[in-house]
């Protein structure tokens, strides 16, 4: 995200403890107009995302929104193309919000979901949706962004052939991916939609499969509960966009981690900027 912002500086706010250490920096707007933004770094975990989040809206009181971005783990469905999350796409929370799906009550026989709803900000969702209609008019401004960050950094897209998908219950057996008319070869596909999250580190596919069954979630991580949680509190806005880097299995590896946090900055750059001030 750093590489993707003008004008930069560093900021150390006095006082005991970590999570004083920020970076400043500018989006410019299509109409002229400057965004500041504020980067901080978090830990892994909700928690640790839940405490970092509240201590930056006390450093910075006229915050809007926060945007969590980072990477996850993808949820396929081979059998639904145009819902079929693959690495190196982008996920972007929806009026679903963020799932939280280790809070439940545990009974004898059942496990009951109470997660709180939490949906992303409307201001926010207005700017994807934008994106996304001009997206169908031929305009993907995140593709000079994904080039310009990768280039500066030596890093590429990964090779097609290292994308590879496991049977849920036989992993090994490798699965296809279903023919997409949609995607275009070489770029992320952006889905929107609930996104999955605890402290939990996910690598069983039977259980992705089963909350992307019961919830319709497109991706799986561990901090976005903990700033949906912290952004109700301070009655600010959040909203959460993940590359994809793995499909949460036990081929779990790093070899798209950074592709995948390049394109979910660069899709953050181009929202911010498509939107005015």
């Amino acid at each position: 995200m750093e590489a993707l912002l003008e004008n930069t500086c560093e900021l150390n706010v006095e006082g005991r403890g970590a999570g004083r250490r920020y970076l400043l920096g500018e989006i410019p707007t299509t109409s002229g107009s400057k965004h500041s933004v504020v980067l901080a770094l978090t830990g892994m975990g909700n928690n640790s995302a839940a405490s970092r989040a509240t201590r930056l809206l006390e450093h910075f009181p006229k915050v809007d929104s926060i945007v969590m971005v980072g990477i996850a783990g993808g949820v396929p469905h081979p059998g639904k193309p145009d819902e079929h999350v693959r690495l190196g796409d982008i996920v972007v929370s929806n009026e679903g919000g963020v799932i939280q799906y280790d809070y439940v009550k545990e009974e004898r026989e059942r496990i009951i979901p109470r997660h709180p709803p939490r949906p992303s900000s409307p201001t926010l969702l207005e700017g994807v949706r934008l994106l996304e209609a001009g997206r169908l008019a031929g305009r993907k401004p995140w593709l000079a962004f994904i080039d310009g960050a990768l280039c500066p950094l030596n890093w590429t897209r990964p090779p097609e052939e290292s994308d590879v998908l496991a049977d849920s219950h036989h992993p090994e057996q490798i699965i296809d991916h279903p023919d997409d008319l949609e995607r275009v070869k070489g770029q992320p596909r952006i889905f929107r939609g609930p996104i999955a999250s605890a402290n939990d580190l996910l690598k069983n596919p039977i259980k992705r499969d089963e909350y992307r069954d019961a919830f319709r979630v497109k991706a799986v991580e561990m901090e976005g509960s903990g700033i949906a949680d912290a952004t109700w509190a301070c009655e600010v806005g959040y909203l959460v966009v993940r590359g994809i880097c793995d499909y949460c299995d036990s081929n779990k590896g790093d070899v798209w981690q950074k592709y995948a946090a390049v394109v979910a900055a660069a899709y953050v750059r181009a929202l911010l900027g498509s939107m005015p001030c």
